[in-house]
């Protein structure tokens, strides 16, 4: 199998086309001529990760989040984004990122974590006009929780190192909204699609007062430890579409330091 082969057959299961127009995934870097010799799966396209894809004997890098996201003016290898591309070009790596597609598809990040959640006649938050499943989660859970309840049994769950839980954390909630990643914009959704609560990461300042004040108890985890729950399911549809069983590189979470 070559490179072009692997994305092809990534294409079929998780269109690239259901990324968002902002976006950037598919072959960031790489030959699309190469021969994959196997496949690493990561959140985060790091120096770190190319490295571990080099000593697995891995030719393909899959991350979430995308190599290069704006554009290059330079490529300067100081920095962390300059180094992993030219460590990359240099071990011939090629490097693959499945980003909004991902989280738009029906297996994708949303999904795994309301399975994870157990969440009952799950829907998406915000329905996909391109072919996808849509962004975001909805469902109703099997019987309700106060928002203590939940943030604990979300937290188990995904095992997450914290969760941030704002508004009454005594108020029974029925139906859940979230959204993996940075879904601060999506809690009207949320609201008007009937939830109670909304977990998500990298909600803004006035976001937290406005869906606070609607009535919404928000539950806000981190970001990069939300999505990379779903890295198993990422894997598991790489190693279908490559024929190797792909290699999950879990970075260590970087959180800030609490200080009393």
């Amino acid at each position: 199998m070559l490179v072009k082969d692997l994305l092809g057959n990534l294409d079929a299961m998780v269109p690239f086309s259901w990324a968002e127009e902002w976006d950037n995934s598919g072959l960031l870097v790489g030959d699309p001529e190469s021969p994959v010799t196997g496949v690493v799966v990561s959140l985060d396209p790091t120096p770190e990760a190319v490295g571990y894809a080099v000593e697995k004997d891995c030719s393909v890098l899959v991350s979430h989040h995308p190599l290069i996201f704006s554009p290059l003016k330079k490529l300067d290898v100081s920095t962390a984004t300059g180094k992993a591309v030219s460590f990359a070009l240099k071990k011939d790596i090629a490097v693959i990122s499945m980003h909004t597609n991902w989280d738009s598809s029906p297996r994708g990040v949303n999904a795994a974590i309301a399975a994870a959640i157990g969440l009952e006649s799950v829907s998406p938050l915000v329905p996909s006009v391109s072919g996808a499943w849509g962004l975001g989660a909805l469902g109703n859970l099997p019987s309700a929780l106060t928002g203590r309840e939940l943030g604990q049994a979300i937290r188990s769950a995904l095992m997450l190192s914290r969760l941030d839980l704002y508004g009454d954390s005594h108020r029974p909630v029925y139906r859940l909204a979230l959204c993996g990643g940075s879904g601060g914009g999506l809690w009207d959704g949320a609201k008007t699609a009937g939830a109670d609560a909304y977990f998500t990461s990298d909600v803004k300042y006035h976001e937290r007062l406005e869906a606070l004040y609607e009535g919404l108890i928000l539950l806000i985890g981190d970001h990069g430890e939300v999505e990379s729950f779903s890295l198993d399911a990422l894997a598991g549809a790489v190693s279908e579409a490559s024929g190797f069983e792909a290699s999950v590189f879990r970075s260590t979470p970087r959180l800030p330091v609490v200080i009393d």
